[in-house]
């Protein structure tokens, strides 16, 4: 039997990878920094006297810096970024063709990591507007914006070029919500002196917290489920037609979200319902997209117990649709009364970030990383490592945050928001706080499997050869 010879030696890059790699390794750099980041945070609220031995530290290292930091670099640095590679990879295998111009993806990628750094480190340095998720200052939110408006004329005029005539799914979402990225974005970090005053930019603000996961995230980690799912169960999708309600139910009522973060707040009752009513009709798309996935699955669940990856994939959309039945039920008055500005808030944000799309993530990135690296994944052993510690790790840190939560909004109702007894509560809380970081630990301890994982991935796995031609097919 003639010996097996190496892809690698006959079979150039695709064009476009180079770009994908860059977003993927920048990604999971940034998805350490994050963590690292969290990590502080949350020993900082354990112990508030964590890293301030010196000047330095006392100013660098508050909890005023750190956590936006932590934010931005979890949903603008980690979470676009990594979705940045995975378009950059599929749009061109959907289409049948190759992006439209690498050197254009090139200078996006290395564009957008430079101004994001310094951004990130203008933050740190307390260069800052204030404004939750939109804290960069505009100097770095322009370079944010021509990324942007790169990266979907490049992937459009990928799919203009396209050789194969069907548009699957996917791209519907991927497309649209770069578009919509573009939006949410601009009008979310317009300054402050433009909105105006009080309720007006909270309005801006929300809409623009809220939207960049409903209007970004979301879609972008939904069609990376649909294109994920069919390649792990070798099955088609259950039914194009539920996922095209999915998408033009989120395009409609996603936008409208942002002020059920205002209910019971300074802003007109018609405006509160015309946020709440909108969240209950999510329930359309998320059922859209949980039937589908179930319907794709029917008699092949077996599979997730031989795949890492679709182990990953399926947890990921369980906490999805977790998160978005949360969602709507801290929405209504009643609920959000006790609920917000608790602890609460922290676990149900964490829940579609990490739980939810960065799982489906993981599921991208060690299905995509040997179709760029022609290297079959290092260790199934460090995958499953990174799988558990990072599901139990995040079980631990939800459910600490929402018994917290719980906790503190019936006691503030109960009137002990001020003096002595509000001290006390945040005493009996503290508990929660250690449980916080000890979930927020084995969540971080399974990214460095992971990335040790992919080191060991692109030097020492076992090239892809000519005898896998199905594994490449299936790319």
């Amino acid at each position: 039997m003639a010996q097996s010879t190496s892809l690698t030696a006959s079979a150039p890059y695709p064009k476009g990878s180079l770009t994908v790699k860059i977003f993927f390794y920048t990604a999971l750099f940034y998805l350490l920094a994050s963590m690292v980041l969290g990590l502080i945070v949350s020993l900082k609220a354990v112990n508030p006297d964590f890293l301030t031995g010196s000047r330095f530290f006392q100013e660098y290292f508050q909890y005023g810096r750190l956590r936006p930091v932590h934010v931005n670099t979890a949903a603008i640095g980690w979470m676009t970024t990594m979705f940045f590679g995975i378009v950059f990879y599929g749009v061109p295998v959907l289409c049948k063709t190759q992006l439209y111009s690498e050197k254009a993806g090139l200078f996006t990628a290395a564009y957008w990591n430079l101004n994001y750094i310094v951004g990130a480190g203008s933050i740190l340095a307390g260069y800052q507007t204030g404004v939750e998720y939109g804290e960069m200052p505009l100097l770095f939110d322009i370079g944010v914006v021509i990324c942007v408006a790169l990266t979907f004329w490049n992937l459009f005029m990928t799919v203009v070029h396209r050789k194969e005539r069907v548009l699957y799914v996917s791209l519907w979402y991927w497309i649209a919500s770069i578009m919509f990225l573009a939006i949410v974005y601009i009008v979310g970090n317009i300054p402050a002196g433009w909105a105006g005053p009080g309720s007006a930019q909270m309005n801006y603000q929300y809409f623009y917290m809220h939207n960049i996961i409903g209007l970004w995230i979301t879609p972008v980690g939904v069609g990376t489920l649909y294109y994920l799912l069919p390649k792990l169960t070798q099955r088609p999708i259950y039914s194009h037609k539920l996922s095209l309600i999915g998408f033009w139910t989120i395009a409609a009522f996603y936008v409208w979200n942002g002020p059920h973060h205002l209910v019971n707040g300074p802003i007109p009752f018609w405006l509160m319902k015309a946020g709440i009513i909108p969240s209950l009709l999510l329930l359309i798309p998320v059922w859209s997209v949980l039937a589908n996935v179930i319907g794709t699955m029917k008699g092949v669940w077996y599979k997730v117990s031989q795949s890492v990856s679709l182990k990953f994939l399926m947890t990921g959309s369980l906490f999805y649709g977790l998160a978005c039945i949360q969602g709507p039920f801290q929405a209504l008055m009643g609920p959000h009364a006790i609920l917000h500005f608790t602890y609460w808030t922290v676990g149900h944000a964490h829940m579609p970030l990490f739980a939810g799309f960065s799982l489906i993530q993981f599921s991208a990135f060690y299905y995509i990383l040997p179709r760029i690296a022609y290297r079959h994944v290092y260790s199934r052993a460090l995958m499953n490592w990174h799988y558990w510690l990072s599901v139990l790790g995040f079980v631990i840190f939800g459910f600490a945050m929402w018994t917290a939560g719980i906790i503190q909004g019936f006691e503030w109702m109960d009137g002990k928001q001020l003096g002595a007894s509000f001290v006390e509560v945040m005493e009996s809380l503290h508990i929660f706080l250690i449980s916080r970081a000890v979930g927020g630990s084995m969540m971080f301890l399974g990214q460095i499997f992971f990335a040790w994982n992919v080191y060991k991935t692109v030097t020492a796995g076992q090239q892809v050869t000519a005898d896998d031609e199905i594994f490449m097919k299936t790319s």
